[in-house]
């Protein structure tokens, strides 16, 4: 299967500006998604005490 935006654009070629907020874009989603992999599905009893105010026990 050929790429279509070859058939477009065919000897453009992306500035490095704005391949540079491109891939910050893409870094900050990355970085998003992850925080909310590691807070709301691993643990998510972390959130829970963090909004409600549990309290942890002491040593």
């Amino acid at each position: 299967m050929s790429n279509p935006f070859k058939k477009i654009l065919p000897n453009h070629k992306a500035s490095p500006i704005v391949k540079k907020k491109v891939l910050l874009d893409t870094s900050m989603v990355k970085r998003t998604l992850d925080v909310a992999d590691r807070y709301v599905l691993k643990y998510p009893n972390t959130l829970t005490d963090f909004f409600i105010g549990k309290k942890t026990s002491e040593y």
